[in-house]
């Protein structure tokens, strides 16, 4: 899918998959949305998901959000689909006072990146977990009580910030 669409609802890349932000990408984006996001100020709510690579987080955001994230086709075979972090605007949500941003991030566990590269998985997790009001995290059920299929220490890490950030200090 081309970065370069205008259509707010056609996904714009946000962060390469090295972890470089899309400036270009993210303007043309905000321009874009219908009213533009400099407009709205805090008016919008975003959704993020995370999780296992070809687990079909694109394909459950296109369902629900009505955005048109690239998916992988099973029939070419599994590999990854989605690089770094995508943003759209959900067609879906018509009231001209709700604005619903959709993050689509890059799968975690992926072979493309190695057993060893966990860096930009942690912080694309804990950059959605920062943005969003809605951190949605797709597991496969198999994996659940897993040490690492389930992605339990990206999990760990995420749930261990979201602690410190919003938990009410005593």
């Amino acid at each position: 899918m081309s970065s370069q669409s205008m259509s707010p609802s056609s996904p714009h890349h946000l962060i390469q998959g090295d972890g470089t932000f899309c400036m270009d990408s993210s303007d043309a984006f905000a321009k874009a949305c219908t009213p533009p996001l400099s407009s709205v100020g805090l008016q919008y709510s975003a959704v993020a998901i995370m999780g296992p690579q070809s687990s079909g987080k694109s394909t459950l955001l296109n369902k629900v959000f009505g955005t048109s994230f690239v998916e992988m086709d099973a029939q070419v075979g599994r590999s990854q689909t989605t690089k770094g972090v995508w943003v759209s605007k959900s067609p879906r949500i018509t009231d001209s006072n709700a604005t619903v941003l959709v993050l689509d991030l890059e799968g975690s566990d992926g072979r493309e990146r190695g057993e060893d590269d966990t860096n930009f998985e942690k912080q694309s997790a804990l950059f959605a977990l920062a943005v969003a009001d809605v951190l949605l995290i797709n597991l496969w059920c198999h994996d659940i009580g897993r040490e690492h299929g389930s992605g339990k220490p990206l999990l760990r890490t995420v749930m261990q910030v979201n602690l410190r950030l919003f938990n009410p200090r005593k």
